[in-house]
């Protein structure tokens, strides 16, 4: 089938689905029996419609050959912004993600170039992850475009990936299922590209640094594909193949002496695990190119070898990089030390046999092989991370907010009052990738594999800044995954000696990655990215405070399970008096919580971007509206005992409001906080902790203006420039 029939048969599909009527607002007819022309003809774009608002202000054709921005059927089928129809209605059938991909091979097919027509530039083959993406999240941010990176990043999960046409993307939710989690794919290409420094006008990367002036980035200029539409006089076949390796257990038998395991065993699998981790999506559905994660039962599941648990003698001071709560005894039975005092104390000597535990993430590569054309291939990068418990949320998006010297007005980003460091998202990473990876296709020279890039783009028209929403789906490129603090939560760095860098490398990771999520997350966001902060659901700790807050539901308060699988702090009498009870954080064990498929997304999933960032800002203006704003030690001693979104109707915030005299606008946020007491251990349960209340801070809190209450006095109105 050519090009255009397939374009043809997409077009025939949605017409009668309102796509027909909308395409026509535009002056384009999708139903035309000459649509090689009609596409090609001028039209008067209408960027009044819901959707188009951020069509490239140039673009006048249906399809511009070899410019995916400009081609008016390419956006109007690939943004998830567009989902209304010509009379505001909402569009009940959508593109699939192969018509998409087909009808941009005909963006590039339509008048195919010749390989001299790139001129004299260092032209080699290089695979991308790729998507297309409304204006506030791309490379330029002037319109509606293809972004571009050498680095993909899916994700794991528990059940099969499902396509949203809507938002022509993915989510990991499961309907009904709150305790499962799909998996996230990521979308590959082959694209000719050329060899240039940075140029931020011209083509990125995205957020370019001072050092991108000076680094070489692999630049796209036209997508491969089978056939002899993808360049004149050639009749291409163009090859993906991919290798993805987890090698977390192997490593720590390599960093720490006297496990009981070493070569040649530790080659093999578990140690080494190559197969199970991935496969390419069906190419009808999907079009090539989509690497898919295979679902696991569970998060983390046991590790065997030869056929039996693998055991090994737990290292002392593993640095939590490694589960080792469940002791093998002499003979064979399974003991678990999260039932005996002092478990840190036991793990942290180490000295006894230990179960391991896996997990599916991995890293690898992604490349082309093209016969008909002798060009060099450039390998991608492939993640396969942890789960996003934050899908629509974006480190970069966080990055640019909390350095935003308007909401946080410190001499230099980040502010000191919020995080220890600044926040940086993997597209920010500049450190070249693990040269052991099977084939060494990465160098050290290639310091720029996990920046976001576009075609390159001469523009002559102003900078315009249109209303327009983000995606609400789960993005695969490197500006939606943390960066590498220590180790990090995609992925991790390693450091070389010969010649001493840093490195990208997924064996960094704690085994499972549950062990990295539990310290993490526990820390206040210590590591600052989009992650869930579980401070608040354990005891006051001297080493942090909450700085992303969850809500009750997310940490379990209410009864039923939080995130992790546990529940949140309550209030109980003891020996007349209330004291808040906590299960201690020293017995908490979230491997555990995977392998019992405790672990759960569903609530705190549905965040957006600006609450998120309303969350940051509540925590901070609570901490200052109890006299700990600047003072990271005063923090520590206010833990956050309630948070919750109000929603009207609510008594209590109402009598809040009739006591105060004063209403307050918009979004309200409430905030319980208590200043702590002694902590103890009570004597019939050494998993739990009993905190004294000394002090106890309510606050009801809008964009504007924040209602107080000190020890149960009346609600008043708190001054918040004091």
């Amino acid at each position: 089938m050519s090009l255009l029939n397939a374009v043809e048969r997409a077009c025939a599909r949605l017409a009668p689905f309102g796509w027909r009527d909308l395409l026509l607002q535009h002056g384009l007819d999708i139903t035309s029996a000459t649509l090689r022309e009609e596409l090609a003809k001028p039209l008067q774009i209408n960027r009044t419609l819901s959707g188009f608002e951020d069509f490239s202000v140039s673009a006048m054709h249906g399809i511009a050959p070899g410019r995916p921005a400009d081609s008016l059927l390419f956006h109007a089928l690939a943004s998830p912004n567009v989902s209304t129809g010509a009379r505001g209605e909402t569009l009940t059938v959508f593109p699939t993600a192969a018509e998409i991909e087909q009808v941009l091979n005909y963006v590039y097919g339509a008048v195919p170039p010749t390989l001299e027509a790139f001129g004299d530039q260092i032209l080699a083959i290089a695979v991308f992850a790729y998507e297309y993406r409304p204006q506030p999240e791309t490379v330029h941010r002037r319109h509606a475009d293809l972004c571009f990176s050498r680095a993909g990043v899916a994700r794991v999960g528990t059940a099969a990936a499902l396509y949203d046409p809507q938002r022509r993307g993915f989510l990991p939710f499961v309907e009904g299922q709150p305790n499962q989690m799909r998996v996230i794919p990521a979308r590959y290409g082959a694209f000719i590209t050329a060899k240039h420094v940075g140029q931020p006008e011209r083509f990125g990367p995205m957020n370019a640094q001072p050092i991108d002036q000076d680094l070489e980035f692999w630049v796209p200029l036209h997508k491969l594909f089978d056939g002899d539409e993808c360049l004149a006089e050639l009749d291409l076949r163009v090859l993906l193949e991919n290798h993805q390796i987890n090698e977390k257990i192997g490593q720590i038998h390599r960093r720490f002496r006297g496990t009981g395991w070493q070569e040649p065993d530790i080659l093999n699998a578990p140690f080494v695990i190559t197969q199970g981790l991935s496969h390419w999506a069906d190419t009808e559905a999907f079009a090539p190119g989509l690497l898919m994660p295979d679902a696991k039962q569970t998060l983390v599941e046991p590790a065997y070898y030869k056929g039996q648990p693998l055991s090994f003698m737990m290292p002392p001071d593993s640095g939590g990089l490694i589960h080792g709560r469940h002791r093998v005894r002499d003979d064979g039975s399974i003991e678990d030390l999260n039932d005996l005092e002092n478990v840190d104390a036991m793990v942290k000597a180490g000295g006894y046999r230990a179960l391991h535990y896996q997990d599916a993430m991995a890293d690898g590569w992604v490349r082309a092989y093209c016969p008909q054309l002798m060009l060099d291939s450039i390998a991608a990068y492939s993640i396969i991370g942890a789960p996003d418990f934050f899908p629509l949320c974006g480190q970069l998006e966080l990055k640019e907010w909390s350095s935003d010297p308007e909401v946080f007005p410190c001499p230099t980003p980040p502010c000191p009052e919020v995080w220890h460091t600044r926040v940086n998202p993997l597209s920010d990473v500049r450190f070249y990738i693990n040269q052991s990876l099977e084939g060494h296709y990465f160098d050290q020279e290639d310091r720029g594999v996990t920046a976001i890039v576009s075609h390159p783009h001469s523009f002559t028209t102003p900078r315009t800044s249109p209303q327009v929403a983000r995606a609400q789906r789960q993005s695969w490129l490197p500006d939606f995954a943390s960066g590498v603090f220590g180790p990090g939560w995609e992925i991790g760095r390693g450091l070389v000696d010969v010649p001493f860098a840093n490195v990208l490398c997924g064996y960094q990771l704690a085994s499972p990655f549950t062990e990295d999520a539990r310290i993490c997350a526990a820390l206040g966001s210590y590591w600052p990215g989009v992650a869930p902060d579980s401070t608040r659901t354990f005891e006051p700790r001297s080493v942090s405070a909450t700085t992303i807050p969850l809500t009750d539901n997310e940490i379990g308060s209410p009864g039923s399970p939080g995130w992790d699988g546990r529940r949140g702090p309550t209030s109980v009498e003891v020996d007349g008096r209330t004291v808040i009870q906590y299960d201690a954080y020293e017995y908490s064990d979230y491997t555990q919580a995977a392998l019992a498929g405790q672990l759960s997304l569903a609530i705190t999933g549905h965040t957006s971007t600006e609450q998120y960032h309303q969350r940051v800002l509540g925590m901070r203006r609570a901490y200052q509206a109890v006299g700990a704003g600047s003072d990271k030690e005063q923090r520590k001693q206010w833990p956050l005992l309630s948070f919750f979104l109000v929603q009207l109707p609510d008594e209590g915030f109402e009598a809040a409001q009739q006591e105060a005299d004063f209403r307050l606008e918009g979004d309200v946020q409430f905030y319980r906080l208590f200043k702590h007491g002694t902590i103890s251990t009570p004597a019939d349960n050494f998993k739990l902790r009993h905190v004294e209340i000394e002090q106890q801070v309510e606050l009801y809190m809008s964009p504007d203006a924040v209602l107080i209450r000190l020890n149960g006095a009346p609600w008043q109105r708190h001054d918040e420039s004091l």
